[in-house]
């Protein structure tokens, strides 16, 4: 991967980010604005992004490569599950907080940053095995990464229920309310399993089957709707940074600079566990390009998603957004650093 390259995309991104922090400072652009821009690309123009570029590429890559592809994104998240228990642990970060970390270190911006950049990076070819990441995050965000919201959310309600006044006063009434938070926590569970399946398959898991389904088979789509998929695919990369420079907008970043830890975890989620995790996949992947890919959607700063998921459930998630905000600004850096290990 040329380094030239990179750093000439990341300037890009920069200035489209930079368009979109003007926008919003400047008030082009509200809040409702960027979740109505967020909704086009989860739902359309980042599945037809997905869909041209996998189907227009005029080589197909074997079997076996798909199946190295796929073992290599298996593996990414394995490690990143490890590394990310290990981390916060290693950094002193609070039991309330570890959560956060875990979430950053785990789920990466793949929707927004990683597809454009692989696109304009590697080329189209390299999608199919975005397809592999994309489709591990959402199983993973909507199974262990949503229990481990629910759970830091229990746990902050039974609290919050227990610490009451009247609860205080009555150690039987204590233990009568924390009983009744766990069996309405565990009731929400057992019908959680429905949503859980409901939200796994959305718009980018569909996709990026049907993109896997008519690559590997060898199928075309009608010349139309080849043309529509390729005119609502360009919008991704512009639109998406627009979001992320509303974003970097709304966000306090000098809080952010000034918290060492932070910092530190950034580095090493950006730069260490990339690097580290690049030279296990080189001991048994010799394909440059299933390096690559998996090198960049390693590097993308921490995904919004997990922030959505914890306001959702009233969870106080200052840390994730702060560590969002940071790595997208240290991406813009960090990226390229990565790359010249690949």
């Amino acid at each position: 991967m040329s380094a030239a390259v990179v750093v000439k995309q990341m300037i890009m991104i920069a200035l489209l980010i930079s368009l979109g922090f003007y926008s919003y400072k400047r008030k082009m652009i509200n809040d409702d604005a960027t979740r109505g821009m967020s909704a086009l690309i989860v739902n359309f123009t980042n599945p037809c992004l997905m869909i041209y570029s996998m189907l227009s590429s005029e080589t197909r890559v074997s079997g076996r490569l798909l199946l190295t592809g796929l073992l290599s994104a298996v593996v990414t998240y394995m490690l990143l599950i490890v590394l990310a228990e290990l981390v916060p642990r290693l950094l002193g970060v609070k039991l309330s907080q570890r959560y956060c970390y875990w979430m950053l270190c785990v789920f990466g911006n793949i929707g927004f940053i990683g597809i454009p950049l692989t696109e304009a990076v590697l080329g189209a070819d390299a999608l199919v095995y975005v397809c592999f990441h994309n489709l591990i995050f959402c199983l993973l965000i909507y199974t262990v990464g949503m229990s481990k919201i629910r759970r830091e959310a229990d746990k902050e309600r039974t609290g919050d229920e227990i610490n009451g006044e009247d609860v205080k006063k009555d150690p039987v009434k204590k233990y009568a309310v924390k009983g009744n938070v766990i069996k309405e926590a565990e009731g929400k569970r057992k019908n959680g399993v429905l949503y859980t399946v409901r939200r796994i398959i959305n718009a980018g898991t569909v996709s990026a089957v049907a993109a896997l389904i008519f690559y590997v088979a060898g199928w075309e789509l009608p010349e139309v709707l080849m043309a529509t998929c390729d005119y609502a695919g360009r919008a991704t990369t512009f639109l998406s940074m627009m979001i992320l420079g509303a974003a970097v907008a709304r966000m306090n970043v000098k809080k952010a600079l000034s918290d060492v830890r932070l910092i530190v975890f950034s580095a090493i989620r950006l730069i260490a566990i990339p690097v580290l995790i690049l030279m296990v996949l080189k001991l048994f992947i010799n394909d440059p390009m299933i390096v690559n890919t998996s090198a960049l959607m390693l590097a993308v700063p921490a995904g919004n998603m997990p922030l959505i998921m914890a306001t959702q459930h009233r969870l106080e998630a200052r840390e994730l957004a702060n560590g969002i905000v940071l790595t997208t600004v240290l991406s813009l850096i960090t990226i390229p650093i990565v790359t010249l290990f690949c």
